[in-house]
């Protein structure tokens, strides 16, 4: 399977990184959360990815509906997460997602196949409809954390997905979607763009892959790769 550009391999010792780092210091002076009361949180969200419009002569997929990404318990959470090493993990204070992160997720994976106009229909897991494909996958990372030079933070995204043919639930392709983007400025407000901008590239090639994916297997054929 080959990896998309900026790969980041899965988070590991998640028994020992489920800890609350409170000594750790906060990235971009924004302040990490503790077990103390206090005013309610910011709450955020992040924006849909748009991806190149698909031309109105060109044939469309079939239906597809998208799951929600499985994530471990440390990211399957409204808290948005701060990492500064492998084992530790940490939540900024004072602001949430205004969702949980697999479901935001998912949400905004159906809005941006949606947008790309390059199949029949598209909709979340559970809504009832008739469907031929799943888009469905794991949450490897999605967190902030140091950068590779220390000169300043960054957001990194690194989801994996697999397209699976509904009536066989057999997995037709699987991928590896990862990004990061730098945290310009200090305060939760920067970190959440970066976190924006960092998803919208993820979703959006997660998007052309699924149709490309599908146009193979319509035409007989199954793949296994990545974008």
């Amino acid at each position: 399977m080959m990896q998309h550009p900026f790969v980041m391999r899965g988070i590991g010792g998640w028994a020992r990184g489920l800890v609350l780092a409170l000594a750790i210091a906060p990235l971009g002076a924004c302040a990490l959360a503790n077990a103390g009361s206090g005013p309610a949180p910011q709450l955020f969200t992040l924006t849909v990815a748009h991806p190149g419009s698909h031309e109105a002569t060109a044939a469309k997929g079939p239906p597809i509906e998208v799951a929600e990404f499985s994530a471990p318990a440390a990211l399957d959470t409204t808290r948005i997460a701060q990492q500064s090493t492998p084992n530790e993990i940490a939540y900024y204070a004072d602001a949430r997602w205004a969702d949980r992160a697999p479901r935001m997720i998912q949400m905004l994976m159906v809005e941006t196949l949606e947008n790309s106009g390059r199949f029949d229909a598209v909709s979340p897991q559970g809504a009832g409809l008739r469907v031929d494909y799943e888009l469905m996958g794991d949450i490897r990372q999605f967190a902030a954390v140091p950068s590779a030079n220390g000169d300043k933070n960054e957001v990194r995204i690194d989801l994996l997905a697999r397209l699976v043919k509904k009536d066989e639930r057999s997995i037709l392709a699987s991928g590896r979607f990862s990004a990061h983007a730098p945290v310009e400025g200090s305060g939760i407000a920067p970190i959440v763009r970066a976190y924006d901008a960092a998803l919208r590239g993820v979703l959006d090639g997660m998007a052309d892959w699924a149709a490309q994916q599908a146009a193979l297997a319509g035409g007989g054929r199954t793949a296994l790769s990545g974008r």
